[in-house]
């Protein structure tokens, strides 16, 4: 084939990395859903008992439609978004990755390799658009994880990362810090 030992162990290092961020970016998905499902049941949990105190006490009758609305609104929301759903679709993701990590832990070889990269087309497939600012933020975490010099880490914004679980904002702006050489992890 013609591939060094050298360009093979590169391309096993960076599918390796991007193996990884996926399954860093699969968790915090997960966690996000799980988080707002929480949030909507708890809020839809409270405002119904306010309608009926509301329904039930006298002169509260704009307390008690104000907090139906609001229970409507909450679980209109969790219904139309699917929050439990896509936190178990990201969960098998995540699981799907880890799996493509264990079998990256055996002896490097040209054809785990391509074997691994079949698998990680077809998972991919499967997935949900990606958020790219998320996916810049796992992938800074990843490089944290793997020894990486903080210098060599894409610098994101703090309106960017507060909304990136929702929509991408301004990830044009994400950039690659520009080096001399080729950033290596530290040992």
């Amino acid at each position: 084939m013609g591939a060094t030992t050298d360009d093979l162990a590169d391309r096993w290092h960076n599918t390796l990395f991007s193996v990884r961020r996926s399954i860093r970016y699969h968790q915090r998905r997960r966690g996000f859903y799980d988080r707002l499902d929480k949030t909507s049941n708890m809020l839809s949990l409270i405002f119904g008992s306010t309608a009926i105190y509301g329904i039930l006490q006298t002169n509260t009758k704009t307390l008690a439609l104000i907090a139906s609305a609001a229970v409507t609104v909450f679980a209109s929301i969790n219904l139309v978004i699917g929050s439990a759903q896509r936190g178990r679709d990201h969960t098998d993701f995540m699981r799907k990755y880890v799996e493509l990590e264990k079998r990256m832990l055996g002896i490097e070889s040209e054809e785990r390799l391509l074997e691994v990269a079949a698998a990680r087309l077809s998972i991919e497939a499967e997935e949900p658009p990606v958020l790219h600012v998320l996916n810049a933020i796992c992938h800074n975490e990843t490089m944290r994880a793997m020894g990486y010099p903080k210098e060599d880490l894409p610098k994101i914004g703090i309106c960017q990362a507060w909304v990136s679980q929702v929509f991408d904002f301004c990830e044009s702006s994400i950039q690659n810090p520009k080096r001399e050489s080729e950033p290596q992890p530290t040992p």
